[in-house]
């Protein structure tokens, strides 16, 4: 029995495929990784690789050996941004502006603070900087009408929300 020409292509092609596809899953099932994370103290702030330990399956006439990477590489930690100061800074700029109740203190809050309360914009929080500046800290949370443009309506809207120490 004699084979035609094109039919010892399709056969050829056939078993082209056939040893390229077992060649394919048994390198997909060859390089069993697995991750374990190296285990550090809170204290430690660099970050590290974790540990990686590969085994290289062969084929059954050659042994199997086995290749483990226990090594970690620390990197340098990144610098820490500079902390956000406020754009003028007080007499006081160290002492956090904000209560427990997350009052606003007008004695040490800065422009961009004093914007968070109900009505102050920034002409008006820079008058109560400025008028703090000029008369010393307030005494009192009532103080603040002797600011231009803090009414009694504008008073009642924030004396929940400001504290002087």
């Amino acid at each position: 029995m004699r084979l035609r020409r094109f039919e010892l292509v399709i056969i050829s092609v056939t078993l082209a495929f056939a040893c390229f596809m077992g060649g394919y899953f048994i390198g997909r099932s060859a390089g069993s990784v697995s991750i374990s994370p190296t285990v550090r103290s809170p204290s430690e702030t660099q970050p590290t690789v974790p540990q990686v330990h590969m085994t290289n399956i062969l084929p059954p006439t050659a042994p199997v050996q086995e290749m483990t990477t226990t090594e970690s590489v620390t990197y340098p930690q990144a610098e820490q941004p500079p902390a956000v100061m406020p754009e003028q800074a007080t007499p006081s700029a160290t002492v956090s502006s904000r209560d427990a109740q997350g009052r606003i203190n007008i004695n040490t809050a800065s422009r961009s603070e004093l914007m968070d309360l109900p009505g102050i914009g920034s002409s008006l929080s820079e008058r109560i900087v400025d008028y703090r500046n000029a008369n010393g800290p307030f005494r009192s949370i009532e103080e603040i009408r002797n600011v231009s443009g803090i009414g009694e309506r504008r008073f009642e809207a924030i004396m929940d929300k400001i504290t002087v120490g």
